[in-house]
């Protein structure tokens, strides 16, 4: 079925089989060993089986609206030595593919209220099922999810957005019963049918191509699902539907030989790309709890070892990499890092922990994952590169702990994207951050068009980023900001003047500002009663603003008012005290550290932005 690197099966729970391991770690615990792949459902398979019998309620829809291929500048910026497999062109200034998974059971009107159509490149529809027989199963609700009226706006709002819409069809056999999908890959007419079935469903639809989710793949059925995939290519280029084709795989399947022929599947008349599921690493039936995609790990497959084994076998441009916005939760031994699950311990009490059976096991989607940090705290992976979480369940009579993906944690992996010159990334899926935003500005911070070439690696890029969009900066280039450059006091009158549009001024305040650019902002400032200078008739233009100092400069720009409390332990006699207070009333600064302001503190341009954009100035 499989051929691993790993040794044989040593657990069997339930229908999904744990394999042994080998690597040691933890110094409290025996030596552990490092996990063979998981043969238990993805978190695709997983989900699907949760929702197959959910009844939507779907309306059908009407033809949606053609897709217009995208003008403004979009494209992948470098790509692998023989410049091939790329995208000619990518919506929104996109500079990577940003491809994500929309299930039939998300759409719903509140749920599709939070696409950000600007930030996707490709949304891809899951899914209808494939049957034996070699026809699209329409008596489902993935079906009806497809041709619904939700489905209509969702394709047309893409297509106005130039982001294509792909069909995912799936067809799991995580029960190793094997025979429907022989049925359908061994039979030339069954492959035939399924094909043209597929790209007439795409056709109808006016989506743009098709997304294959076949899984697991026997090793037997190898070949005939490479001569299957090229068959749906060739369909729907005879159909003249849209033809940009991209087959599922698992994470692990350039590490181990998992049925899919990486090189086949991307070869010339087959797959544009691989979707690469580069979850669950960490899983349902894991011997310890850890990330779904740790960046590394001493206990599983991760995310650093799967990238450079599919590079070794496929081009980068062929590669879009999945990510999770969801995580994982299980019952555990202990509160430790990465403690053994009640699925492979011995000691884990019986009962309520041990159902499912060998313990519990959950996938929290990301808002989910926040609701319990906010009750049990946030703790970091620092092997892992992830977020978790722990505590003590009553009601399992256990430990618990939860790992997931954050801002922090998927900025480390979209930056091995961009560091090995991938095609882009997979979200799994979308919708699962709700109505919050951090993840689409993590998206818009990596991916999409930058106003400066030098921000990206800034921690302030979001908010450099609003600058430059409100009209505050144009940067000190045409081409950079210069993020840990200090704040001039000429600088922060001209943020402050186009901030607040103040009008002209009647008179000329200083005497050392004669000829300086930002002459004229410095005396509309100080027409405002922002400033009086540095003294005499002096601004001192090329003076760096302190962080006492910036304080004074927005408490009067915005006209707070005094505050009782006083904030800080390091200003106690300052002169700006009362205004550093009122702006950490305003909730503009939270301080250098715990109760410290740093109040002598350069202040730095990139950290001058995030204090413009929490006053909402320039909004």
């Amino acid at each position: 079925m499989f051929t691993t690197r790993a040794r044989p099966l040593a657990v069997l729970l339930s229908f999904v089989t744990l394999l042994s391991v080998v690597a040691p770690v933890l110094a409290v615990d025996p030596v552990p060993d490092v996990e063979a792949p998981p043969q238990a459902p993805t978190i695709h398979a997983e989900m699907l089986a949760e929702h197959e019998g959910d009844s939507l309620g779907f309306v059908p829809g009407g033809e949606p609206a053609a897709f217009t291929q995208p003008d403004n500048g979009g494209g992948i910026m470098s790509l692998d030595s023989g410049g091939t497999g790329g995208i000619a062109a990518l919506p929104n200034g996109l500079n990577r593919e940003v491809y994500g998974y929309l299930p039939y059971w998300a759409l719903t009107s509140a749920q599709l209220a939070n696409l950000d159509y600007e930030l996707l490149s490709s949304i891809a529809y899951f899914s209808v099922g494939a049957a034996s027989d070699g026809t699209l199963v329409k008596s489902s609700p993935g079906w009806s999810g497809w041709n619904s009226s939700a489905m209509t706006e969702v394709i047309s709002k893409a297509h106005q957005h130039g982001v294509r819409v792909v069909l995912t069809v799936t067809m799991m056999a995580w029960n190793y019963n094997f025979t429907a999908m022989s049925t359908l890959l061994n039979s030339a007419t069954n492959r035939d049918r399924l094909a043209t079935e597929i790209a007439s469903a795409v056709k109808a639809r006016n989506a743009d191509g098709v997304n294959l989710d076949f899984e697991p793949m026997p090793n037997s059925l190898e070949a005939q699902y490479t001569t299957f995939v090229r068959k749906v290519k060739s369909e729907l280029l005879r159909l003249g539907a849209g033809s940009y084709l991209t087959v599922a795989t698992t994470g692990g399947a350039a590490s181990w030989d998992e049925g899919y022929d990486l090189a086949g599947l991307t070869a010339s008349g087959a797959a544009d790309a691989l979707m690469v599921m580069a979850y669950d690493f960490n899983w349902s039936g894991s011997a310890r709890a850890g990330g779904v995609a740790p960046i590394d790990s001493p206990y599983v497959l991760d995310s650093r070892r799967a990238m450079r084994d599919y590079l070794a076998k496929v081009r980068g441009s062929k590669l879009i990499w999945g990510v999770p916005y969801y995580g994982r939760g299980w019952t555990t031994e202990t509160s430790l890092l990465n403690a053994k699950t009640c699925k492979s311990s011995s000691i884990c009490p019986t009962g309520k922990a041990a159902s499912e059976p060998f313990g519990r096991s959950w996938a929290p989607r990301y808002v989910d994952a926040l609701e319990a940090i906010g009750s049990h705290g946030r703790r970091w992976d620092a092997t892992g590169q992830v977020p978790w979480y722990t505590y003590y369940s009553s009601t399992y009579g256990t430990h618990v702990q939860g790992y997931y993906d954050d801002s922090t944690s998927l900025k480390a992996k979209y930056g091995m994207v961009r560091a090995n010159d991938l095609r882009g990334v997979g979200i799994w899926h979308l919708t699962m951050d709700g109505s919050r935003r951090e993840l689409w500005d993590t998206l818009a911070t990596q991916f999409g068009p930058l106003p400066f070439t030098d921000i990206i690696d800034s921690k302030f890029v979001t908010d450099i980023i609003w600058l430059a969009e409100s009209g505050i900066t144009s940067g000190c280039s045409d081409t950079k900001f210069c993020p840990t450059g200090a704040v001039t006091r000429a600088q922060m009158a001209t943020f402050l003047d186009r901030a607040l549009n103040l009008p002209p001024a009647t008179r000329d305040y200083f005497t050392d500002d004669d000829g300086n650019k930002h002459e004229g902002a410095i005396n509309r400032v100080a027409q405002a009663g922002i400033t009086v200078g540095c003294g005499g008739t002096n601004y001192c233009p090329q003076g760096t603003v302190m962080r006492d100092q910036m304080a004074s400069f927005l408490s009067r720009a915005l006209g707070l008012p005094a505050t009782t409390r006083d904030y800080f332990t390091d200003d106690d006699g300052n002169r700006h005290e009362a205004a550093i207070n009122r702006v950490a009333e305003a909730d503009i600064t939270h301080g250098c550290a715990d109760g410290r302001y740093c109040p002598k503190g350069v202040v730095l341009r990139e950290q001058m932005a995030a204090f413009l954009r929490r006053a909402d100035l320039g909004s």
